[in-house]
């Protein structure tokens, strides 16, 4: 079911483009009105969720798709109480919480569908030196550690 995923992240990125080149296609249903500023908040969004749409849709299976798609669930949970909070009355409240908690529920459920690929990621395992801010400060060791002589 890997399709799912990419399918959101296509139709996020595609929305978000039409975001960037038009901020009040975001702006007016929120009600965030056609000032300046919004328009500025509303090409921010759009280039975040343009960045996020594209991890998801062309992250490779596994680890990095569905840390792309946690990003997407949190940032649409933040959409919902930041641009809830923003909204100018109660009516358009709720449509912006329920259009961003849908998201987030989507993406949710396509982070869901990418558990059966887990298997793939079985042989990777956290090495408890990663903890350890010496190891990080002394790159020549991890880097003999994984064979690059290069040092």
């Amino acid at each position: 079911m890997s399709w799912f995923p990419r399918v959101l992240g296509a139709a996020t990125a595609a929305y978000s483009a039409a975001v960037i080149a038009k901020p009040e296609v975001l702006t007016t249903p929120t009600g965030l009105g056609d000032s300046p500023a919004s328009r500025t908040l509303g090409t921010a969004v759009g280039v975040r969720d343009l960045v996020s749409g594209l991890a998801v849709a062309f992250a490779p299976s596994g680890l990095p798709l569905r840390l792309a798609l946690l990003v997407r669930v949190a940032m649409d949970i933040g959409d919902t109480v930041v641009l809830g909070a923003a909204a100018p009355d109660k009516a358009t409240r709720n449509k912006i919480v329920g259009v961003a908690l849908g998201w987030a529920a989507l993406n949710a459920l396509a982070l869901l569908a990418t558990r059966e690929k887990a298997q793939e990621d079985e042989h990777w395992q956290w090495d408890p030196r990663w903890s350890d801010p010496s190891y990080w400060a002394d790159p020549a060791s991890w880097e003999r550690e994984r064979g690059d002589q290069a040092v």
